[in-house]
């Protein structure tokens, strides 16, 4: 007979990385919620670095991720009051608690040049900027569901 796993909390992890469209000066930031046990990309935005942004991130979650999930992010100020605060964890810079996440930042960086600071290729309108992300995080969770 075997033993019923016990059941696993939610986790996500939350980051934003800097990103531009047309030149830099125009910067749009990507927020991320990634599910920590399984390294998916559970929803994500494209906004200003601001709490209205954050609200935007809140309501493209899935509805099983805003209850009984605990929320990791770094000590960014617009995560407050717009996650629950009971279960929203802030973490110090370089605490390892949202190293998922900032591994996906790279890995994305590394697999979209649009997402990289210095580079020659850039978005010349927003949409395309949606366009070429989506199927970047697209490709990285079909091969989050592969392994």
């Amino acid at each position: 007979m075997s033993c019923p796993l016990p059941h696993r909390p939610k986790e996500l992890e939350l980051d934003e990385l800097w990103t531009f469209v047309g030149r830099k000066q125009r910067k749009k930031w990507l927020w991320l919620a990634v599910e920590r046990h399984t390294r998916r990309i559970v929803a994500w935005v494209l906004g200003s670095r601001g709490r209205a942004t954050a609200r935007r991130l809140w309501r493209a979650l899935p509805a099983p991720y805003r209850t009984g999930t605990w929320y990791h992010t770094d000590e960014w100020d617009a995560y407050r009051g717009v996650l629950p605060a009971r279960a929203h964890r802030a973490h110090p810079k370089g605490s390892g608690q949202t190293s998922i996440v900032e591994a996906i930042n790279c890995s994305l960086r590394q697999k979209c040049a649009v997402l990289v600071r210095k580079t020659c290729s850039f978005s010349r309108c927003l949409a395309m900027h949606h366009v070429r992300i989506q199927l970047v995080i697209d490709e990285h969770n079909r091969r989050c569901t592969i392994t």
